[in-house]
C-alpha cells in the first residue's frame, strides 16, 4: 500500500502514535484493516519490533480471516531474523488460507534471507501472475532476472515498476548491487544506460549508472552520470562522495577533497566522507591533517576500518611502531568488532617474531563474533598463502574442535592447512572426519586453495566417502 495513495507522512505519523497511545493504556479498539496495514508497515520500518508484534496480534484477532496480517508477522519475523519461526508461520499461512500475491512475495523473500535464493524466482512469477500490475512485485522479479541474465526481461519488469511507482526509484541502488555481486560491469553499463534513456527524471538510474560506468573505469562518465544525479536533487549526498571516490581513482586529490568535504556539508555525520577526508590528505602527504581526519571518523563510528588502517599506516610510516601497535590493540578491544579490520592488519604481523602479536588479536576477534564458521573459512584461505601461516592457521583452529558451533566445517579447514604444507596422513584423517559428518560441503573445501582438487588422494577420498 503506497503512502501517496492513502495517507501523507503526517497522517500516518498520527496513525502510529494513535495505536501507540491505544497500546500503552492497555486497551483495545477497531482500526481499519488498510490503516491497521499501514500502521504495521510503518512501526516495522522503524525497526520498532515491540509496537509492531502488538499491532499484529491485533490485525489477527480483528481479521482472523484475512491472511495479510499473518503475512506480515512473517515480514517482522524475517526483519528480526526469526527465520525458523518465519518460516514455520509461512507454512500455516499456506495450510490455511488460499495463497495470494502477497504470501508468494514474501515467501520469495524468506528463501532470499535463508539463503535459499534459487526458490525466489518461481514464487515470484506466481506472485505476478496473481498481481501483475503490483510495482513491488515487478521490481523483486526484475532483479531475480537480472541474476538470470536474462536483461530483456529484467527492463521490462523494472520499468514499470519506475513508472508506477516513486518510490522505486529509491531502491535503484538493490538492482547495481546485482550487478557488482556478479561482476557484470558491462552489462551493467548498457543496462542502466537504457533505462536513464527510458527515465531520465530517474535519480536512481542515473546514480546506477555511474556507479556502472566506475566499475568499469569510464570515470569521466561516471562524474557526468552522477551530476545528472545531483541536478535531480542537490541534497544527494552519495553522489557528491562517489564523484569524490572517482577523482581519488583518478588520483586527483584536491578535487576529491573538495567533494568528500561538500558530503560533509550535507551530512556532518558521514564517517566514510570524513575518512575520505583523511585519505586526500594522506595521499598529498599531510600527515597531521589526514590524523586528525581519521580520528574525527572514529568518534562518528569507532569500527571505521579505513581510518583505522590510515593511522596504523601514519604511524609505521613515520617511524612510530610501537604507537601504531598500542593503537591496533585499542583498536581491537572494541565491541563490537568487525573481522575485516583483523585481515586489514595482518599483513604488519607476519615477521616471524609477530606471530604471537598476530595470534592474540586473532583472539580478541573471534571473540566478539557470532558467525566464526565464515570467520574461520576466511581467516584459512588467508593462511594459504605460505607455509608460516598455515602452521600458525592449524595451531589456532585447533583449538575450536570442541566447539560445537564449527565442528562440522573445522576438519575441512584443518585438511586443508595440512595438504598445503605436506602433511598427508594427518591431512587425510581430518578430510575423512569431514566427509563423515558434512559431506555437503567438500565443494567449500575444494574452494579453498586451487591445488586441493587437483591431489589424487583427495578425490579418492571424496569419492570413497560419497553417500550411497
Amino acid at each position: 500500500m503506497e503512502e501517496d495513495d492513502d495517507l501523507n507522512r503526517e497522517e500516518i505519523d498520527e496513525l502510529v502514535e494513535d495505536f501507540k497511545a491505544m497500546a500503552d493504556a492497555g486497551e483495545s479498539r477497531f482500526f481499519d484493516s488498510d490503516d491497521l496495514e499501514i500502521i504495521i508497515e510503518e512501526l516495522i520500518a522503524r525497526f520498532d519490533f515491540t509496537y509492531a508484534t502488538e499491532a499484529v496480534e491485533h490485525g489477527i484477532r480483528l481479521y482472523p480471516h484475512s491472511s495479510i496480517f499473518r503475512i506480515l508477522k512473517v515480514k517482522k519475523l524475517i526483519m528480526e531474523l526469526e527465520i525458523g519461526r518465519a518460516g514455520r508461520e509461512l507454512d500455516a499461512i499456506e495450510h490455511e488460507f488460499e495463497p495470494t500475491a502477497e504470501f508468494y512475495l514474501e515467501k520469495a523473500f524468506f528463501y532470499k534471507m535463508s539463503g535459499s535464493e534459487q526458490d525466489a524466482l518461481p514464487l515470484l512469477k506466481k506472485a505476478y501472475r496473481l498481481a501483475p500490475d503490483d510495482p513491488e512485485i515487478n521490481f523483486m522479479l526484475g532483479g531475480e532476472l537480472v541474476k538470470k541474465t536474462d536483461y530483456r526481461a529484467a527492463l521490462h519488469h523494472i520499468s514499470f515498476a519506475l513508472e508506477n511507482d516513486e518510490f522505486i526509484d529509491e531502491q535503484m541502488f538493490t538492482v547495481s548491487y546485482i550487478f557488482e555481486d556478479d561482476k557484470h560491469y558491462e552489462e551493467a553499463v548498457l543496462f542502466f544506460e537504457q533505462l536513464t534513456k527510458d527515465f531520465p527524471l530517474s535519480k536512481g538510474c542515473w546514480f546506477a549508472l555511474g556507479l556502472a560506468y566506475s566499475w568499469t573505469k569510464q570515470y569521466e562518465q561516471a562524474i557526468e552520470a552522477y551530476e545528472y544525479a545531483i541536478s535531480l536533487d542537490e541534497e544527494t549526498s552519495t553522489a557528491y562522495f562517489n564523484i569524490g571516490n572517482v577523482y581519488f581513482e583518478m588520483k586527483d586529490y584536491p578535487r576529491a577533497l573538495k567533494y568528500y568535504q561538500e558530503t560533509l556539508r550535507l551530512d556532518d555525520q558521514d564517517y566514510h566522507a570524513m575518512s575520505g577526508v583523511g585519505d586526500c590528505y594522506f595521499a598529498m602527504n599531510q600527515y597531521d591533517k589526514a590524523l586528525e581526519c581519521y580520528h574525527q571518523a572514529l568518534l562518528l563510528e569507532p569500527n571505521t576500518i579505513d581510518a583505522i588502517m590510515g593511522i596504523i599506516t601514519i604511524l609505521k610510516e613515520t617511524g612510530r611502531a610501537e604507537e601504531a601497535e598500542e593503537f591496533i590493540k585499542k583498536s581491537f578491544s572494541i565491541s563490537p568488532q568487525s573481522f575485516d579490520l583483523l585481515f586489514d592488519v595482518l599483513p604488519f604481523y607476519e615477521e616471524e617474531e609477530q606471530i604471537s602479536k598476530m595470534k592474540e588479536l586473532f583472539q580478541l576477534t573471534i571473540k566478539q563474533l557470532k558467525n566464526k564458521e565464515d570467520f574461520l573459512k576466511f581467516f584459512t584461505i588467508y593462511c594459504t598463502a605460505n607455509e608460516r601461516l598455515c602452521k600458525m592457521g592449524i595451531e589456532l583452529l585447533e583449538e575450536y574442535l570442541d566447539d560445537e558451533e564449527v565442528t562440522h566445517v573445522l576438519p575441512y579447514l584443518l585438511a586443508a592447512l595440512h595438504y598445503l604444507i605436506g602433511n598427508i596422513s594427518e591431512a587425510n584423517n581430518y578430510l575423512k572426519t569431514a566427509l563423515l559428518i558434512n559431506y555437503e560441503d567438500h565443494k567449500m573445501f575444494l574452494s579453498l586453495h586451487p591445488s586441493l582438487e587437483e591431489l589424487t588422494v583427495v578425490q579418492n577420498l571424496i569419492e570413497l566417502y560419497h553417500p550411497n
